[in-house]
């Protein structure tokens, strides 16, 4: 600003008695005010993060104090990918940046004021949501399903969310918090409730309203995936939640829902954006004259079954046919030629990446990865005992491929979590489709939203809606 201001009084040769004036005014005017010090802002975001004071923002989770916005609050997505693919869905959020309604602003402001240098504020109510132990937590797609339930729960109960994810490597290492800090310190507490059973309904009261436990400061939410908790579906449509949304008609898509939630929670950490960058090319859908970029693909996931998986011995098959996932691909290549040149397949097996790339060789993966499930392969029994380091490189590479298919062009999903958390993280309105709704139709469609219950989409095998 000075340099500006004298180059400009140089050009025009003001006299000695105008440069005088002019700097007089420059030091004793008043000054643009300044961004509080007291306040940390995110990168990406004008979102507070982790207030330094001592006030807590009041959030009533009773009543939304602000209408949804199409223009929330901006959250630029820029630290996923320093090489996104020339055409990627990542690319594209970059340029349109990430939105949050502002009911979902609202808890992120009271969630992180309630924290102070890292640590929960005495007296807040919290609950934490737990997988420490050689639990069944579930593997990736099932864990953060039930961390974005979790999310929603502490909404709906005017809770501060806690993520305690220990087992078998932390949490931290593959997905960091975003805008809401989720790992504060946090005083540890030996009191459980079973509130995301549904078999009990030990959580909720007078009919579809979560008990917000008013006499109890913080608790552990009992697990969250499995066939009698809860589903998103009923945490989403909640009278805690629904009260909230009254003046908005009442509902959030369970799409739409899923992908703020992830956004406001997580973001990837750098060194599985960097192993996702490296599968893609040593796949072979690099463009080594584009620094890095690479061609658009679709994305496409195929599970063979539990067993495939090293040191995993049974669990349920849900197996998607090769030829099945192929023709759906070929759908692609006919509708839009030339416009999506590859695949890039990903899989519980190496043999069925090998037998589709036979069968179409523009269909790559790349040769060098783990193939790990972050629950059945890390438990004494059924499974066998695999090294630390093992663990550790089969999970980022477990992170990593997700990150591929969220990058991807477009993306084919098939009966599992897995494929089915990348379609939710890219947001409904990315180019996807189911591979038992494959068809000329929703191929040249291209955008297809599922706003079924992810559960009831994998394990009922639930048609869009």
């Amino acid at each position: 600003r000075r340099l500006l201001m004298v180059s400009f009084l140089k050009r025009t040769r003001w006299s000695a008695h105008v440069i005088l004036l002019m700097t007089l005014i420059y030091w004793l005017g008043p000054k643009m005010p300044e961004v509080s010090e007291m306040t940390q802002f995110s990168k990406n975001s004008r979102i507070p993060l982790y207030k330094t004071d001592e006030n807590v923002y009041e959030f009533n989770n009773k009543s939304a104090s602000h209408g949804i916005r199409e223009k929330a609050q901006i959250m630029n997505m820029s630290q996923f990918s320093e090489k996104s693919a020339s055409h990627g869905v990542i690319e594209k959020k970059q340029m349109m940046h990430m939105s949050f309604d502002s009911w979902i602003e609202d808890y992120i402001r009271f969630h992180n004021s309630s924290i102070i240098n890292g640590k929960l504020k005495e007296g807040v109510k919290y609950v934490v949501y737990s997988c420490t132990s050689k639990e069944v937590c579930g593997g990736i797609g099932d864990r953060v399903l039930s961390m974005i339930k979790a999310f929603y729960f502490a909404i709906a109960t005017g809770r501060v969310l806690l993520i305690d994810s220990e087992f078998p490597i932390p949490l931290s290492n593959y997905l960091n918090p975003h805008v809401v800090q989720w790992n504060a310190i946090f005083p540890k507490t030996n009191t459980t409730f079973d509130d995301m059973n549904a078999k009990t309904g030990g959580g909720t009261i007078s009919g579809n309203t979560f008990n917000q436990r008013e006499s109890v400061e913080g608790y552990v939410l009992g697990q969250c995936n499995g066939v009698y908790a809860h589903k998103l579906t009923k945490v989403l449509q909640s009278k805690n939640i629904k009260t909230l949304l009254q003046p908005h008609g009442g509902e959030i898509s369970i799409s739409r829902g899923f992908n703020q939630a992830f956004w406001a929670l997580f973001h990837f950490d750098k060194e599985v954006v960097k192993r996702a960058d490296e599968m893609k090319t040593n796949a072979g859908l690099g463009l080594p004259q584009n620094n890095g970029a690479t061609m658009p693909f679709v994305g496409l996931h195929i599970r063979h079954g539990d067993s495939a998986m090293v040191g995993s011995e049974g669990g349920e098959k849900r197996r998607t046919k090769a030829n099945h996932l192929v023709k759906c691909y070929h759908h692609f290549q006919t509708h839009f030629p030339g416009k999506y040149p590859a695949g890039y397949i990903a899989s519980d097996s190496k043999e069925e990446k090998r037998l589709i790339h036979e069968i179409d060789k523009t269909i790559y993966y790349p040769k060098d990865m783990s193939i790990v499930h972050l629950d059945l392969s890390t438990r004494h029994k059924p499974g066998k005992d695999i090294s630390d380091n093992s663990i550790h490189e089969g999970i980022l590479d477990v992170y990593a491929e997700v990150a591929v298919l969220v990058d991807s062009a477009c993306l084919i999903t098939s009966q599992s979590m897995y494929s089915f958390l990348a379609y939710y993280i890219r947001d409904e309105t990315a180019c996807s489709v189911y591979i038992h709704d494959c068809n000329d139709n929703t191929v040249r469609r291209k955008v297809n939203i599922y706003h079924s219950d992810p559960f009831d989409i994998i394990y009922k095998n639930t048609r869009q809606r």
